[in-house]
C-alpha cells in the first residue's frame, strides 16, 4: 500500500468525492422524531457529457435554499396526485452533499406516502409568471395542479446581460414510500455549461467568449420541454481566455432549434468569440452556433458541451453585432450530448458495450461513507448480451473488512451500484481494493482508496465564501476552516493575499479576527477592512490564503466586492397615542415581537395597518442613497406617499400612512427604483389589527405581569354582513377552515390547536380588551338583536357522529356556523372552557355589557346567559358600529 503525498492529487479527489458522495440514509426507519421529514441530498456528481472525463466545477454545486413541493402520493384515496403545499429550507452551500430537516404542511404526516419536487436555489432563480412572490407562486398559482401539471409548468428565469453564475438552478424528484421518514434525493442542474478551447492555435489566439442567444426562461424540470421565449444576449459577461480555453464559465438554459440558419439567427444559442487571427495585434469577433454544422441544436440541462475550435478561416468582425449577423467562419468540433455514452463504453467483440461512470473512487479518512456509482449497457444489434452486469468479489488485504461493492438492487432493470468504505481510517497507511464490473466477457476494474490521516489537509473551506461591502469602508470577519489532519498547523502557516481586479488597489486591509483561533478544531479567523470607496465604480478583489504544511501547499480563494454606491433604507414605525403619535422604532423591530403573524410577515420589509382604524400606524420612511430614486405603487394605490422622488446624495424622508378603513382587507407592493434600473420592493398590508394582550386572568389570578405587554395580530374575516377577529383574544392561529380551533371534548376527529385557545378575562377585562374598532358581540337572553343572537340562531352541533348526510361535516360533536354558501365557508367556534376549569369541554364567550355565550358539544345547546359571572371566559370581537 502506498500513501497519496501529491496535495494537488488529493484535493482533487477530496473534490470529486464531494461531487459524487452520497450520506448514508441512516435516517430510513428511524422514530418520526419531531414530525419532519429528513432530506438526504447530493447534488450530480458531474453534468452529463459524452465523456466523464469532465467534472464539475466546486461553484456548480453550490445549494443556498431547497423548496420541497408536497404532493399528494398517487394511491391517495381522494385526491391523487393533487398540490398540498411547500417548505423553504435554508441549506449550507458549503459541500454538494448533506442532510436537512423540512417541516411539512400544518397537519400532515411526514411518514405517509408523498410524490415530491425539490427546487434547489430558486430564491434567486423563479419565474413568478405574474404572480406578487414566490409564495404567491407556490401557493395560489400553484393551487390545484397536479404533479404531472406541475412539473410542466415550473420555470427558471434570468434575463441579467451580466450572464449566469452561481448558484445555478436545480431540481430533483422524488416518491417517497410510507412508514420512513426520510427520503434521498440528486439534484440535477437546469442549464446547460458550455466550454470552449482552442486547438487552431497555430493561426488564432482566444481572447474572449459571450454567450448569445440564451433563452430567459428554463423548464425546472424535463417534463416542461424547451421554453420558447424571450432570447437575451450576455453582453456584460466577456469571459476571458486562460490557456486558450474557458472552462465552467459559459451557462445558459436548454435550448431547442430544428434549422439553426447561417445568417442572422435569432434562436439559436451561439457564442460570440473574439481572438486574434494570424498574429494579429488586433481582436475580432466571430459567431459560432452552440450545434454541430448544418445540425439542429438540442442543448439539454445539466449537460456539457465543450467547442473546440480546429481552424480559423479569415480575420473576423471588428463589430460584436456584425459577428453575430454574419456567416460562420470558424471551423469547430463540438462534444454533444450523446446518449451512447461511446467515450466511456468498453466493447466486446459482438458491439455489447459497458460502461461505470467513475473508474475510480478516493474516500477521506471519515468513515462510513458511500458512493453511488452508474452502470450503462448497450446491447449489440445482432448478438445481444443476455442476463444482469454483475459486481465481482475485493480483492486486496482485508478488502472486504473496509469495503463494501453491491449492486444496488437485484432487478433487472437495476443500473446503480453503491460503494462504501465501512469504517474510519485510523491506521498510518491509506487503504485500497479493487473489484470488476462485468458482463459477459467485458470486465472493467475500479479501484478504491480510503485515506489516512497522515494524509494531510484535505480541503480549505471558507465561511463566507463571498463578502460584498457598501460604499462606507467597514470590517468583517472570515474563517479559514481547515479539514484533514492539520496537527501542528499555527497562524504562522497561513499567509493571506488580496488579489485585486482592476487598476485600483489596496484597499483591502487583513489582520487577524475578532473571534479567537481554535487550532485544534482547524478554525482560524481574519478580519477583512474595505476602505471608503470613492472611486465611482465597483470594487472587485479575491482573498487568497495559502497553507503551508511541510512541503506541501493548499490553498483558498474568496471573492470580495464593494459597491459604488450608498443605498440605506431605514423604516420606523409611529403608533397613535391619544391625539399624537409616538415612535415605536425601526418597524421590523416592534414587528418581529408580534405575537400571532403569518409566516413572514414580521420581516423587514413588511409593513402593517389596522383594517378598521387606519390611523393607528404610520410609517416613516429614511432613504439615502448615492444615486435619485422614485417610487413606485400599483394603479389607484391606497397608499399615500409624503414624496415620490428624491436626488442622489440626499437624505429624504417619507411618511406613508393609509386614510380608510378596509372592506375585507388587501395587501400591495410597492417600490423603490433607483437610476440605475435596480429596485427594493416592500410590501403593505392592511388585512388585521394589533393590540396589547391587557391584564387576563388565569387560574384564578390576574396576570398584570410582562405578558400583558405582548402585542398580537388578528386578522378578519366577515361573518353576517360584520368583521369578526379571526381568533379569539390571546390566540395566535386564526379562523382558516378547521384550523383554529379548540376542544377538551373527546372524539371530534377534528384538529384541536392549543394556540387557538387564547385568553380568559374577567368581565372588567373583557370590557376594554378588544383592539381599536373593535368591541364585545352583542347578545343577551330574549333580545335578539346582537351578533351573539345572529350565532345562536345559525349555530349547528355537528351531533355524536357528525351530520355529513344532512350537509354537514364528518366531524364529531362540534358546533359551527356556515357563514358562506357560495364557496363553503364555516365557522368551528373553539370550545376552550373558563379559566377555573381550562379543560372543561363547554364554551363561554363574554357579551357586550351583560351575559355570555354558552354552548356545549355533548347534545348541542346553545345559549345566551343573561347572569354577570366572574369567571374567566374567552373573548372573541366584532367591528364596532
Amino acid at each position: 500500500m502506498k500513501t497519496i503525498k501529491n496535495l494537488s492529487f488529493l484535493l482533487a479527489t477530496c473534490l470529486l468525492l464531494c461531487l459524487s458522495a452520497c450520506h448514508e440514509q441512516e435516517d430510513y426507519g428511524e422514530d418520526i422524531q419531531d414530525g419532519k421529514l429528513v432530506l438526504n441530498y447530493q447534488v450530480d456528481g458531474g453534468m452529463q457529457a459524452s465523456t466523464y472525463g469532465v467534472a464539475s466545477e466546486a461553484h456548480e454545486c453550490r445549494i443556498d435554499d431547497v423548496y420541497t413541493l408536497f404532493f399528494r402520493s398517487s394511491s391517495h384515496a381522494t385526491n391523487p396526485n393533487k398540490y398540498v403545499d411547500y417548505a423553504r429550507t435554508t441549506v449550507s452551500a458549503a459541500t454538494s452533499t448533506g442532510s436537512v430537516r423540512v417541516t411539512l404542511p400544518d397537519g400532515e404526516k411526514a411518514d405517509d406516502e408523498w410524490q415530491l419536487l425539490f427546487l434547489a436555489n430558486f430564491d434567486s432563480q423563479a419565474s413568478l409568471d405574474d404572480a406578487g412572490s414566490i409564495d404567491d407562486l407556490l401557493t395560489n398559482k400553484m393551487a390545484g395542479k397536479t404533479y404531472e401539471a406541475a412539473c410542466k409548468y415550473l420555470k427558471a428565469s434570468f434575463t441579467q446581460t451580466a450572464g449566469m453564475g452561481a448558484p445555478l438552478a436545480m431540481s430533483a424528484q422524488a416518491a417517497k414510500a410510507a412508514s420512513t421518514n426520510a427520503v434521498g434525493i440528486n439534484f440535477k442542474r437546469r442549464v446547460a455549461r458550455i466550454d470552449v478551447k482552442n486547438s487552431a492555435i497555430s493561426n488564432f489566439k482566444l481572447a474572449s467568449v459571450q454567450v448569445w442567444n440564451a433563452r430567459s426562461h428554463g423548464y425546472m424540470f424535463d417534463e416542461g420541454g424547451f421554453n420558447t421565449d424571450s432570447i437575451c444576449h450576455y453582453k456584460d459577461q466577456d469571459v476571458k481566455a486562460v490557456n486558450e480555453k474557458v472552462e465552467a464559465k459559459l451557462y445558459a438554459f436548454p435550448n431547442f432549434v430544428e434549422t439553426p440558419e447561417d445568417i442572422e439567427d435569432k434562436f439559436t444559442t451561439c457564442l460570440i468569440i473574439g481572438g486574434k487571427y494570424n498574429n494579429s495585434s488586433t481582436i475580432t469577433y466571430y459567431r459560432v452556433n452552440v450545434c454541430p454544422a448544418a445540425s439542429q441544436q438540442l442543448l439539454k440541462a445539466n449537460s456539457i458541451y465543450t467547442i473546440n475550435i480546429t481552424k480559423v478561416n479569415s480575420a473576423g468582425k471588428s463589430d460584436k453585432e456584425d459577428a453575430y449577423k454574419s456567416p460562420i467562419e470558424v471551423e469547430y468540433e463540438i462534444n454533444e450530448w450523446d446518449d451512447s455514452f461511446l467515450g466511456i463504453y468498453v466493447f466486446d467483440k459482438d458491439g455489447n458495450g459497458l460502461a461505470v461512470s467513475q473508474r475510480k473512487v478516493i474516500f477521506s479518512e471519515e468513515g462510513p461513507q458511500s458512493i453511488q456509482l452508474e452502470v450503462f449497457t448497450l446491447k449489440s444489434a445482432t448478438k445481444p448480451l443476455s442476463g444482469n452486469w454483475a459486481v465481482g468479489g475485493l480483492q486486496g488485504t482485508n478488502a472486504s473488512t473496509y469495503f463494501s461493492a453491491k449492486r444496488k438492487s437485484t432487478a433487472t432493470t437495476e443500473k446503480y451500484l453503491t460503494v462504501t468504505a465501512r469504517s474510519k481510517n485510523e491506521t498510518l497507511s491509506d487503504r485500497e481494493a479493487t473489484f470488476n464490473v462485468t458482463w459477459g466477457d467485458i470486465k472493467i476494474p475500479i479501484s478504491l482508496t480510503q485515506l489516512n490521516p497522515n494524509s494531510l489537509i484535505s480541503k480549505i473551506s471558507l465561511i463566507p465564501g463571498e463578502l460584498e461591502f457598501e460604499k462606507p469602508g467597514n470590517t468583517q470577519e472570515i474563517c479559514v476552516n481547515l479539514q484533514g489532519n492539520f496537527g501542528g498547523i499555527g497562524r504562522g502557516n497561513i499567509t493571506p493575499v488580496a488579489l485585486y481586479q482592476g487598476s485600483e488597489a489596496d484597499w483591502l486591509t487583513l489582520s487577524q479576527g475578532t473571534t479567537p483561533d481554535s487550532p485544534a478544531l482547524g478554525l482560524f479567523y481574519f478580519n477583512v477592512t474595505a476602505s471608503d470607496n470613492t472611486s465611482g465604480a465597483n470594487r472587485l478583489a479575491d482573498i487568497k490564503f495559502v497553507v503551508t504544511q511541510g512541503e506541501l501547499i493548499a490553498t483558498a480563494q474568496a471573492s470580495v466586492k464593494q459597491n459604488s454606491m450608498v443605498r440605506e433604507v431605514s423604516i420606523h414605525l409611529f403608533e397613535k397615542s391619544g391625539t399624537d403619535y409616538e415612535d415605536r422604532g425601526f418597524a421590523s423591530e416592534y414587528f418581529s415581537e408580534v405575537k400571532g403573524f403569518a409566516s413572514g410577515q414580521d420581516l423587514s420589509d413588511h409593513l402593517h395597518f389596522a383594517i378598521i382604524a387606519p390611523d393607528q400606524f404610520k410609517y416613516r420612511m429614511k432613504i439615502n442613497s448615492s444615486m435619485g430614486w422614485e417610487i413606485s405603487s400599483t394603479s389607484g394605490s391606497k397608499l399615500h406617499f409624503s414624496s415620490t422622488s428624491g436626488d442622489a446624495n440626499a437624505e429624504s424622508t417619507v411618511e406613508i400612512t393609509v386614510t380608510w378603513q378596509a372592506d375585507s382587507g388587501w395587501e400591495e407592493d410597492f417600490y423603490i427604483k433607483y437610476d440605475d434600473g435596480d429596485q427594493e420592493k416592500f410590501t403593505a398590508h392592511q388585512q388585521g389589527t394589533f393590540k396589547k394582550l391587557g391584564e387576563y386572568v388565569k387560574d384564578g389570578t390576574v396576570i398584570t405581569s410582562v405578558e400583558s405587554s405582548l402585542i398580537y395580530y388578528y386578522g378578519v374575516f366577515k361573518m353576517n354582513e360584520n368583521l369578526w377577529l379571526d381568533r379569539n383574544l390571546g390566540a395566535t392561529v386564526g379562523q382558516n377552515g378547521d384550523k383554529g380551533y379548540y376542544t377538551n371534548e373527546t372524539d371530534v376527529d377534528i384538529p384541536s390547536d392549543p394556540a387557538a385557545r387564547g385568553a380568559y378575562f374577567t368581565r372588567a377585562q373583557a370590557n376594554t380588551a378588544c383592539p381599536p374598532g373593535f368591541r364585545l358581540p352583542r347578545g343577551k337572553e330574549g333580545s335578539g338583536d346582537g351578533e351573539w343572537d345572529w350565532v345562536v340562531e345559525n349555530i349547528v352541533w355537528s351531533t355524536q357522529d357528525g351530520n355529513v348526510a344532512a350537509g354537514g361535516v364528518a366531524y364529531k360533536k362540534v358546533h359551527y356556523v356556515t357563514y358562506s354558501e357560495i364557496p363553503l365557508k364555516r365557522w368551528f367556534i373553539p370550545v376552550c372552557g373558563y379559566s377555573a376549569d381550562p379543560a372543561g369541554t363547554n364554551g363561554y364567550y363574554w357579551s357586550q355589557e351583560v351575559g355570555y355565550l354558552y354552548f356545549f358539544p355533548n347534545n348541542g345547546g346553545k345559549y345566551l346567559i343573561s347572569s354577570n359571572d366572574t369567571a374567566g371566559y374567552s373573548v372573541r370581537c366584532v367591528q364596532e358600529n
